[in-house]
């Protein structure tokens, strides 16, 4: 009778960490972390398609002049890892300034515009997202600070 146990016993210990292995295979580990090695790629534009000057055209507030016409130039902006651009958005009763950098992809410029010298109780200021359409156009949106709509723009090369 004590072989019975015996045999028993080791059978049951045998059980015990079958599904002891089991139960421990399906408790969730953190991931393992590390790079995954996958590439970003090339650049599919490039920065240099922003510089120069373009014929600019933009929706508004509700307006009678709009959509409103305007030129735009854009250069290169002194940064250190040379990635900022300023534009130059000539209107009818003033010029915005436009500063920001161009993404990874290099053919889209975000920042922020503002009118300098802009005393009033409102300035006109805010955020822009420009990209270069072949190297010819420019599509893209600019938000004025304290409005929840974008207004388009688009360009094209002068």
């Amino acid at each position: 009778m004590s072989e019975h146990r015996c045999s028993l016993l080791a059978v049951l210990l045998l059980a015990v960490s079958a599904i002891d292995a089991t139960v421990h295979g399906q408790v969730a580990r953190p991931p393992a972390g590390g790079p995954d090695w996958s590439s970003i790629g090339p650049p599919t534009g490039n920065a240099q398609d922003f510089l120069g000057t373009w014929k600019l055209t933009w929706d508004g507030p509700v307006d009678a002049n709009c959509p409103c016409h305007g030129m735009l130039t854009i250069e290169v902006k002194n940064t250190a890892d040379g990635s900022g651009l300023a534009g130059y958005w000539e209107m009818k009763r003033s010029t915005a300034v436009l500063q920001g950098a161009v993404g990874v992809d290099q053919n889209v410029w975000v920042g922020h515009w503002a009118l300098p010298d802009d005393t009033s109780d409102f300035p006109m200021k805010g955020n822009f997202r420009i990209e270069t359409r072949g190297g010819n156009a420019l599509t893209g949106s600019y938000q004025r600070e304290g409005m929840t709509i974008p207004f388009r723009l688009s360009g094209t090369r002068n």
